[in-house]
């Protein structure tokens, strides 16, 4: 390397020391040499705002044109007018202002001709900086007027990346705020940072699980701060709580919650996030001191908007998960589980079962103990299944009681998970074992797979129903035939809509008649159906359908109604006639005035009916005693039906205003044979007695029987030893009334 080489690189070297700052790029655009050397000399080692010149040179205006599209960064340019045309420079102008659109470099005309200044229109539309004679600019002005004209660029550059930063902002902010998901939102933090802020290190992004302000209150040492999003050298961590993990960026993390401020400095540089509600966050940069260098009003509102995008992604996360989890029991709810069970059963690869399971009488439970324990009850039971099943199981609680297991290659049959289900708990001190009553379905059924989970809960639930009507405590697995019940009841249900539009429905009287004298001394009315392609259908048919179907209601109207005619068609029908309403009825706000109303619109007087309701009426509410007193006072008579037949409780007998209880048919069935039966009978009649209370006893069928009912003291029996339901106008004729 020569010597003129050497000086060259020291010289270099000594200038690098001198400033480390980029320099500023001046273009000199002249078609003479001289001008060039006379500029560079005139300005060299000349700082401006600490920053050295560079000078690039261009001859024409052509190749300033390419000067300034190769050098984008170029603040300044020195233009001759004259060159190889006369108006070359002003046509570079308007290459440099309209085809570049470049309105950050200033630019200073020169020319050697004092008479060749361009119209002050010219030097405003194309933003010209200052015009000057080759001749006026001697070293000092020279200086001066670059030094203004580097100063004015720097603030129109600034502003502009100002424009720029807000625009990057604004976008940003859109990018935030669409995510409602807390990972997918976090993820596109990082992302805008590395965007808007120019940051290539490695980040992390951790937020607290809790608010500190939020419309539900929580134990401060339920609080954690986990990691949320992160680059790929931190990735691995991402959802493992901070305090767990002892690098030193995790470290850094847990004082800047704890500081609650930002943090720069050389290791990190640390932003700390708070929203309106108290969820709390923070973004590390590793390797620090690239934020500080950001504007501060920059950095501000970027962490506004991360943090209105927190509040809400994170009030989504807590909505979403209120939506798909049951809050007594952290189970899935029926959506959650729906959701979940949807995901596992999309391979089709493996045999599912779905497990439906009902806690039998739990509505008895909470009617007689209380709602509060009741939920301690669901709160064990959702604990019995996570403990038999264990995890890769998914767990949900349908509905009140009812709860569903979806296992993959479960060996268990229903029955068996009734079983281990019902083993006894601990509340309240007290070891309760609850009955469980279960229905399972499965994905391969032959050769069908299900893979529709709400098509496979729709067969759950027909096999629950078929152990719940057959044994409760026991297990069914679905059949297909269940399903063909299932149509059937639809399609029944359906004829039924139309037959109580079209009157195919009528009623019959069954007498109650007085054993001692042989004569009739009342009737029950009771409801057929004659359809007109199925021709007689029979109560037992059609009545359950309806009373699950909710239908309950309008059949009940419909049974007041058509009685109503019948005693309005025999004004000399003097003695009561019963008739039957739905426990579900009761549950209504609105039945008792209504069925008063369809008495007084066919000007019926109420003591001539009595209402009989059955024991399971009352097991329902208290609503259903408020109601059947509501009935006593309007001027109802009120029967007892089926006295036995459910969970009797003699305390009902104290608390409803009853004229009659019957005595359900079961009770007279084994009288003859079992004398067990006979005793048991003899003390209710006993106390009913003692109560004052009229009886009628129901399913006598043979002489035997109304023998030993005679000798009890019985007067008032129902059976097919003396009649059958009847047409009305033959169980009429019985009392030879008009």
């Amino acid at each position: 390397m020569d010597e003129e080489s050497l000086a060259f690189l020291i010289d270099e070297e000594e200038e690098c020391t001198k400033s480390q700052l980029a320099p500023w790029i001046i273009g000199i655009i002249d078609d003479e040499p001289l001008i060039h050397q006379a500029t560079n000399f005139a300005l060299k080692d000349i700082e401006i705002d600490g920053r050295p010149l560079n000078f690039l040179s261009a001859y024409s205006g052509e190749e300033g044109y390419q000067l300034i599209i190769d050098n984008p960064d170029m603040a300044l340019v020195l233009l001759d007018v004259v060159m190889e045309q006369d108006n070359s420079g002003l046509k570079l102008v308007d290459k440099i202002r309209n085809e570049l659109n470049n309105h950050l470099i200033q630019i200073i005309l020169r020319t050697g001709q004092p008479g060749d200044v361009p119209e002050e229109d010219l030097i405003t539309r194309y933003e010209i900086n200052s015009y000057k004679t080759k001749n006026e600019l001697t070293r000092s002005k020279l200086f001066t007027t670059i030094a203004t004209g580097l100063r004015s660029f720097k603030l129109l550059d600034t502003m502009e990346k100002s424009r720029n930063g807000l625009r990057g902002l604004i976008k940003a902010s859109g990018y935030i705020l669409q995510h409602r998901s807390v990972n997918e939102f976090s993820r596109e933090v990082l992302l805008q940072i590395s965007r808007i802020f120019g940051i290539s290190n490695d980040c992390i992004f951790c937020i607290s699980t809790l608010p500190t302000n939020g419309p539900v209150s929580f134990n401060v040492s339920d609080q954690k701060v986990i990691v949320l999003a992160a680059t790929a050298a931190y990735d691995k961590y991402v959802n493992r709580e901070i305090t767990s993990i002892s690098r030193p960026i995790f470290v850094q993390a847990s004082q800047v919650i704890a500081a609650k401020q930002h943090v720069f400095n050389n290791d990190f540089d640390c932003l700390y996030l708070s929203t309106p509600s108290g969820w709390e966050g923070v973004i590390i940069v590793d390797q620090g001191q690239k934020l500080p260098q950001v504007d501060a009003e920059f950095l501000q509102i970027f962490c506004m908007n991360v943090a209105m995008g927190l509040e809400n992604a994170e009030f989504f996360s807590h909505l979403n998960k209120a939506a798909y989890k049951d809050e007594l029991t952290g189970l899935n709810n029926r959506a959650g589980f729906i959701e979940q069970a949807t995901q596992k059963l999309k391979p089709k690869l493996k045999q599912h079962s779905l497990y439906l399971l009902d806690i039998d009488y739990f509505h008895q439970v909470i009617t007689s103990l209380g709602y509060e324990f009741g939920n301690l009850i669901l709160k064990k039971m959702a604990v019995t299944l996570v403990q038999l099943f264990g995890d890769g199981t998914i767990i949900g609680r349908l509905h009140s009681d009812v709860f569903a297991v979806l296992v993959v290659n479960s060996k268990l049959q229903a029955r068996e998970v009734a079983a281990k289900c019902s083993r006894p708990v601990l509340i309240e001190g007290q070891s309760i074992r609850m009955g469980l009553t279960v229905g399972m379905a499965l994905t391969k059924d032959g050769d069908e797979y299900v893979d529709d989970i709400s098509k496979l809960i729709r067969r759950a639930e027909m096999a629950l129903h078929v152990a719940k009507d057959h044994r409760r405590g026991s297990g069914e697995v679905f059949d297909k035939s269940y399903e063909q019940e299932s149509y059937q009841s639809m399609m029944l249900l359906s004829d039924f809509r139309g037959g109580v539009t079209r009157e195919e429905l009528f009623l019959v009287l069954q007498p109650k008649v007085d054993i001692n004298e042989d004569k009739v001394i009342g009737y029950e009315a009771l409801i057929r159906w004659l359809h007109p392609s199925k021709k007689l259908i029979p109560p037992g048919a059609f009545i359950p359908s309806v009373e699950k179907s909710g239908m309950y209601y309008e059949l009940d109207l419909y049974v007041a109604k058509a009685l109503c005619k019948i005693l309005n068609k025999y004004p000399g029908l003097s003695v009561p006639v019963s008739f039957n309403i739905s426990a579900n009825s009761l549950n209504h706000d609105s039945f008792v005035n209504e069925l008063k109303a369809v008495f007084v619109e066919h000007k019926v007087d109420f003591s001539r009916v009595e209402i009989e309701v059955t024991e399971n009426a009352l097991i329902h509410s208290e609503q259903a005693i408020s109601r059947i007193t509501a009935l006593y006072n309007a001027g109802f008579k009120i029967g007892l039906d089926d006295f036995g037949a459910g969970f009797s409780s003699l305390a009902y007998l104290l608390r409803l205003p009853l004229h009659t209880i019957k005595i359900d048919r079961s009770f007279v069935a084994d009288i003859v044979d079992q004398p067990k039966s006979l005793i048991l009978l003899e003390g209710i009649l006993a106390i009913i007695t003692k109560l004052n209370k009229d009886i009628v006893i129901e399913g006598v069928e043979t002489e035997q029987q109304r023998e030993i009912l005679a000798k009890l003291g019985i007067d008032v029996v129902q059976g097919f030893l003396y009649y059958k339901p009847l047409p009305v106008e033959e169980a009429i004729a019985l009392l030879d009334v008009d």
